[in-house]
């Protein structure tokens, strides 16, 4: 008994001096799995196949609290869950943050959500703020466990089992939404036999916001690659013009403009994309686009417009979004 209560002191104390190289270990991972992914697939399924493994540890938590409460020998163990639980969020915020970094377009609302991962995995950092504030209050620890599926889902599912992007997306909210159900539990007023009703009533209403929202989540698994606008394109050698970001309207009406966009995504994974091309903010026309994970330099995809209308001059866009209109990226252009 003795020996076991050094043991989880030695282990505390190592824990307090290099806890903080986790979140860099696991940012690292990610970063390691983001270029695997490209390149050696199978690699990159076993690391990220740890995280959803992981969340046991958060399930199983009340429990394992109130059996160290009853134990002698498990006194520290508490300690060693909630080190454990900052532990489980630092892998999941940092090693999905370089996905997310590198699938998000800057100009756009996506900027958002990525602040909103980047806040959670600071917080989960800096101990003050995370014992004092997050294990210290159930509903918020349950929000990072919420938001630590939802990242994780998000990132880790298209590359476990080769399913889309908008099916990874689904599943992610479903998941976040599932256990944001005890923090809604904790933080309602009222009985016991209501919180939970209107706890499942708050997911729900969580879930619904997500899937309103998921034009500002970057599909972390699929990014863009070089993309802009072009005159030509050698369709056999499968390779873009020069890039045009401004354009006369005769020009435009004689010879039509490419959209050239490399999508990178995960080897094995085939889903559809659309091109969709907008005037002044007004879309014009949505053209589908079936993409394979494969090539290291992205899946080379265009698209081709030649009929623009009486008057094109303006401000055009042609974004690339995936089936569930989750924006991947956007191709500029000026008719003058």
């Amino acid at each position: 008994m003795i020996g076991t209560a050094f043991s989880q002191a030695r282990l505390l104390a190592l824990w307090g001096r290099y806890k903080h190289l986790v979140a860099l270990g696991s940012f690292l991972l990610g970063v390691a799995s983001l270029v695997l992914v490209q390149r050696q697939e199978k690699v990159a399924q076993t690391l990220v196949v740890l995280l959803p493994l992981t969340w046991l540890i958060a399930v199983l938590e009340p429990y394992w609290l109130r059996l160290a409460e009853r134990s002698r020998w498990l006194r520290h163990s508490p300690l060693l869950v909630r080190y454990l639980l900052q532990g489980l969020h630092q892998e999941s915020f940092f090693f999905t943050l370089p996905f997310f970094l590198a699938a998000t377009t800057w100009r756009s609302a996506q900027v958002l959500f990525v602040a909103l991962v980047s806040v959670f995995a600071l917080v989960s950092m800096i101990d003050p703020l995370y014992f004092d504030r997050v294990v210290a209050r159930r509903s918020l620890l349950w929000s990072f466990h919420a938001a630590a599926a939802f990242t994780t889902v998000l990132a880790a599912a298209p590359m476990l089992w080769q399913i889309t992007t908008a099916t990874s997306l689904w599943l992610a909210i479903g998941a976040g939404a599932a256990v944001s159900v005890p923090a809604f539990a904790a933080a309602l007023p009222g009985s016991r036999w209501l919180r939970w009703p209107g706890a499942l009533l708050a997911a729900a209403l969580l879930a619904g916001a997500l899937s309103l929202l998921r034009f500002a989540i970057p599909p972390a698994t699929l990014r863009v690659h070089d993309a802009h606008a072009a005159r030509s394109v050698d369709t056999e050698a499968r390779r873009s013009g020069p890039s045009v970001e401004t354009i006369s309207a005769a020009d435009l009406a004689a010879n039509g403009l490419y959209a050239w966009t490399p999508i990178h995504a995960p080897r094995g994974l085939s889903e559809q994309v659309v091109h969709e091309w907008r005037h002044d903010g007004r879309v014009v026309e949505r053209i589908p686009i079936t993409i394979s994970g494969s090539r290291e330099a992205g899946y080379r995809t265009w698209t081709h417009k030649t009929a623009f209308g009486e008057d094109p001059r303006g401000h055009w866009q042609v974004r690339m979004l995936t089936q569930s209109d989750q924006l991947i990226g956007i191709v500029r252009f000026t008719v003058e």
